[in-house]
């Protein structure tokens, strides 16, 4: 099993600090998915209030396998550390780094790295900026993020014309395409997370890639950088959507970023039981979107992407 299929069993239970509480929200983000907006307070893992795991604790412990905790702990190197030089093995170095143990001048550099950072995407990208205003207040990630998510966008949706109907982001009242509004923000960094209502289009991938080409044209400063679409959980698939589908338009993305000079941000298997569905545990709606503290492994592995960028 790979590092990160174990991070899964391990981190369940202390990715969040004890008896954290919340309230959540999700909207619909797939065709057949149904709103659920839960008012009821929604305690997070945490001593004495844990998700169980099934997982032997004490087995897990005497394999080596560390948590992720917040704001993420792993048995990788520490930045900077001397024994673990990122030239030995620069990927490896890079998604095993310990990002909870950075000093103040890494927090202040991935804090200018992420200045001026938007997120665009579905309910799902939504979800993420709601962590950020709650959760994760104060992370130099979280607090240099705005957004432009709209709950039921899609690919195909940001594609079409600013009619006054079509659903596009809105800022001041009005709607705006993401080419336009991305602009108007004066965004320096968008982050971009699609793919659910659009994975029964065989087109997906070239269509995402055209999305982000116009965002590109009409922003030419501006960097682009895709997380991957993640798993649904394993009852909720079906013919037209599935996790198949949630692999292969990831990896045709993974292409087209390298292609075009866009990052690339993988958080398909860490969002993983380790079988390739999102846990239903981690689940609000046991369909897609999750409960907010689990972006603490979005987070993180964007702290490894910004660290390797910088070479630091």
């Amino acid at each position: 099993m790979s590092k990160r299929s174990k991070l899964y069993s391990a981190g369940i239970a202390v990715v969040i600090a004890a008896n954290m509480s919340m309230t959540v929200f999700a909207e619909v983000s797939a065709p057949g998915v149904t709103a659920v907006t839960e008012s009821a307070v929604q305690p997070g893992p945490g001593v004495g209030n844990m998700e169980s795991t099934g997982i032997n604790e004490s087995t897990e412990a005497e394999s080596g396998v560390a948590a992720e905790t917040l704001p993420g702990n792993t048995t990788g190197p520490v930045a900077g550390d001397a024994e673990a030089s990122p030239e030995e093995n620069k990927a490896d170095y890079y998604r095993n780094l310990d990002v909870s143990q950075l000093d103040a001048e890494h927090l202040s550099t991935l804090g200018e790295f992420f200045k001026d950072s938007v997120i665009i995407g579905d309910s799902v990208a939504e979800n993420f900026q709601r962590y950020n205003l709650t959760t994760g207040i104060g992370d130099a990630v979280s607090d240099n993020f705005t957004s432009l998510a709209v709950a039921g966008y899609s690919i195909k949706k940001a594609l079409l014309p600013n009619n006054g109907s079509n659903i596009h982001p809105m800022i001041q009242g009005k709607r705006y395409r993401l080419p336009e509004a991305v602009n108007m923000i004066g965004a320096k960094h968008v982050y971009s997370f699609f793919g659910y209502k659009d994975l029964n289009d065989v087109a997906a991938a070239d269509n995402y890639e055209k999305l982000l080409q116009e965002i590109q044209a009409a922003n030419p400063e501006t960097d682009i950088t895709v997380i991957s679409t993640t798993y649904m959980t394993k009852n909720f698939q079906n013919s037209e959507y599935n996790n198949e589908k949630v692999r292969t338009l990831n990896e045709a993305m993974k292409l087209k970023c390298a292609a075009n000079g866009w990052g690339f941000i993988d958080v398909q298997d860490i969002m993983s039981d380790g079988a390739g569905n999102l846990p239903e545990e981690w689940s609000i709606d046991k369909q897609i979107h999750y409960n907010y503290q689990y972006y603490i492994y979005w987070v993180n592995e964007m702290k490894r992407y910004a660290l390797e960028k910088l070479g630091i």
